[in-house]
């Protein structure tokens, strides 16, 4: 409620009367709403209230992106409030479930009854259309996180992509669309990650490293960015840059040492340690990572002939093998 008013007594004084009292009057309608719903006996009566808070804290972030679209509200300002009202919304959704399992009636109200078990990206908060798939999902502009995931200010994250529990999304970092990242996963400040990257649980992605499209990063996989850490030293800014490729995998487990980058459909084998430079298509295992043969788009082991020629056994793609380096035919 403080946040509400510290950001309101900045709007323009015309609007004193009129979208700053607005504001203020759903979000104190929001708090008065459940403390008179928790006093109730009734369950139908305490239900009631809280579908009014509902409505209230609707209203209110409607308002706010009003105020956005005005000027009078920070974009991260307005993606702050969204978070908010949308574990308050949460929050209500899973109250009125509870009663409504102690009601006799056969449909929940219409208000609501859900209309798709799909994320919907036009309501930003979508609660209700979410509950029945994934009922601590929190939905914002274009993306969807766990509420227990925390997305710093000036993050860039594209559409359709969602991010799962106890993950953290850091400054200035860029994920593209259609993106999934896993639970326990960090992305750190100037990362780039590109469109429908999946991060499996554990990752640390930290600056300097970045993901073109397709990529795919196993369980707990390691990425470091200094070679010669020590405690008492900062090193900060000197970080060595990695880049792995449209369509690599990184298998579970699997350690990038900095400074060496993974070519395009690159498939590095589970527990590997990755001390040098990854050709395009290249199969590398083992301690230190050496490559033992080559891989098809699809993710088949490719058997070249010895004119260099070699065909994935699913996808019916050619590959050309010469110079110690594997193309795909027609490109």
């Amino acid at each position: 409620m403080s946040l509400i008013y510290n950001v309101t007594k900045a709007f323009p004084q015309e609007e004193i009367y009129e979208i700053t009292a607005q504001i203020r009057r759903s979000a104190i309608s929001v708090a008065s709403n459940i403390a008179e719903g928790s006093s109730r006996i009734s369950v139908k009566e305490q239900k009631r209230y809280y579908e009014i808070a509902f409505s209230n804290a609707t209203e209110c972030l409607n308002q706010l992106i009003i105020s956005n679209d005005l000027g009078y509200i920070e974009n991260h300002a307005l993606l702050t409030f969204r978070e908010n009202i949308s574990r308050i919304t949460y929050s209500l959704n899973k109250l009125k479930s509870s009663l409504d399992s102690k009601l006799t009636v056969s449909e929940p109200s219409e208000e609501y009854k859900p209309k798709s078990t799909s994320l919907n990206p036009i309501n930003p908060i979508s609660p209700i259309n979410l509950a029945k798939e994934n009922p601590e999902l929190i939905q914002t502009i274009g993306y969807t996180f766990h509420y227990t995931a925390l997305i710093d200010n000036d993050s860039e994250i594209g559409e359709g992509t969602k991010i799962w529990h106890f993950s953290h999304i850091m400054p200035h970092c860029k994920i593209g669309k259609n993106c999934n990242i896993g639970q326990n996963v960090v992305v750190s400040p100037e990362v780039i990650l590109g469109n429908n990257v999946k991060v499996q649980n554990n990752v640390s992605i930290y600056t300097g490293v970045t993901c073109d499209d397709d990529v795919f990063l196993g369980p707990s996989c390691v990425f470091t960015n200094v070679v010669n850490p020590r405690s008492a030293v900062n090193r900060r800014g000197q970080y060595s840059k990695t880049h792995v490729g449209q369509g690599a995998s990184i298998g579970a487990n699997a350690t990038i040492v900095c400074g060496h980058d993974i070519g395009k459909f690159a498939f590095i084998g589970a527990g590997a340690v990755v001390t040098k430079h990854i050709p395009d298509y290249a199969l590398a295992v083992g301690n230190p990572a050496k490559q033992m043969g080559w891989m098809s788009e699809y993710g088949h082991r490719l058997k070249f002939d010895d004119k260099g020629e070699a065909t994935c056994i699913k996808s019916g793609d050619a590959y050309i093998l010469k110079d110690k380096n594997v193309h795909k035919v027609g490109e």
